[in-house]
């Protein structure tokens, strides 16, 4: 019977946890601008865009997570990270680990990296506000809040140029925020990149594509489609972009990331293509070697040389 009671005890709590992740991730925490400036690591956003030909305006409040050298710096390596909720009854365990974790992130990634690193919170996640992560990733309010929390940290830390990587969707943010005419970057770098959302989609074959929507139930044609707006990025000769990629990719095919490498350089964007091996179940993490390749790039690596560290494994370690 004590048995019994334990076991009880422990899926209770268990729903307990996941309900909390999942309303976290559903409904964010709502913050007045006042809240937000008074507490560290926050930044209060204001976003206007146009969308289906109307105006639209947001504001939030965004959480992020510095490593311990980006006071004083010149530059820092801003980081954006995947989707932290798909389906009810998801594994919250990775969510809660880097919850708990991504402060030591930072610091493990700025010392093999050697750039001071942020990790930023997308709306809806880790604390943020702004828009209900489920429901709305991937919609243009997602892009534009983002976009307006990389030029607030240039201006708290004084950076005249900035580092992105994104891994996944947030990927996908970093070839966004490269199509609203951000003429700041120094080297950006998108590991298994949604950059192209309908070509991943109709690859994965999911119901949702078959009733023409994305995964959060939105109409495929309103989602922010980085290929789609890469007239945008202004030509910069200072910038470096790399597509860094596992072709065995199945959560984002590897056709729908090359895709968007290949709309780059045919529209005259330096972009180079970069594979390496993920080593989760689906090839699809490649998050912490995208950040190594951030801080190789900032420090005058070839293409060439970057090629060479990868091939001899020196990106390994995905845990960040």
């Amino acid at each position: 019977m004590k048995k019994l009671i334990l076991m009880i005890l422990a899926f209770s709590l268990a729903k307990v946890a996941f309900a909390g992740a999942y309303q976290e991730v559903l409904t964010p925490p709502t913050y007045t601008q006042a809240e937000c400036e008074a507490t560290p690591n926050s930044l209060w956003v204001d976003a206007a865009w146009r969308e289906s030909g109307k105006g639209k305006q947001a504001s939030a409040c965004l959480k992020y997570f510095p490593s311990e050298n980006v006071a004083g710096a010149s530059t820092a390596l801003i980081f954006v990270d995947g989707d932290v909720y798909t389906s009810p009854g998801h594994d919250t365990s990775t969510y809660d680990i880097l919850k708990a974790k991504n402060t030591e992130f930072a610091n493990l990634i700025a010392k093999q990296a050697g750039l001071p690193v942020i990790r930023l919170a997308r709306p809806g996640t880790f604390g943020s506000s702004g828009m209900s992560h489920v429901l709305d990733r991937r919609m243009p309010i997602e892009t534009y809040l983002i976009d307006a929390a990389v030029t607030r940290l240039k201006e708290r830390y004084g950076f005249h140029r900035i580092q992105l990587a994104g891994q996944s969707t947030g990927g996908g943010l970093v070839g966004g925020l490269m199509t609203l005419g951000r003429d700041d970057i120094d080297c950006a770098v998108i590991s298994s990149g949604v950059t192209s959302v309908k070509t991943r989609s109709s690859h994965l074959n999911s119901p949702f594509f078959h009733k023409g929507q994305d995964e959060t139930g939105h109409d495929l044609k309103e989602v922010y489609d980085p290929i789609d707006h890469v007239s945008g990025i202004v030509p910069d000769q200072s910038r470096r972009v790399f597509i860094l990629a596992d072709p065995r990719d199945e959560a984002v095919s590897f056709a729908s990331q090359k895709e968007f490498h290949e709309k780059l350089i045919k529209s005259g964007i330096s972009s180079t293509l970069l594979t390496d091996t993920a080593e989760d179940e689906r090839h699809h993490i490649l998050a912490a070697p995208a950040q190594r390749i951030a801080g190789w790039c900032k420090g005058g690596k070839t293409d060439g040389e970057i090629r060479e560290l990868l091939k001899t494994g020196h990106a390994s370690g995905r845990s960040a």
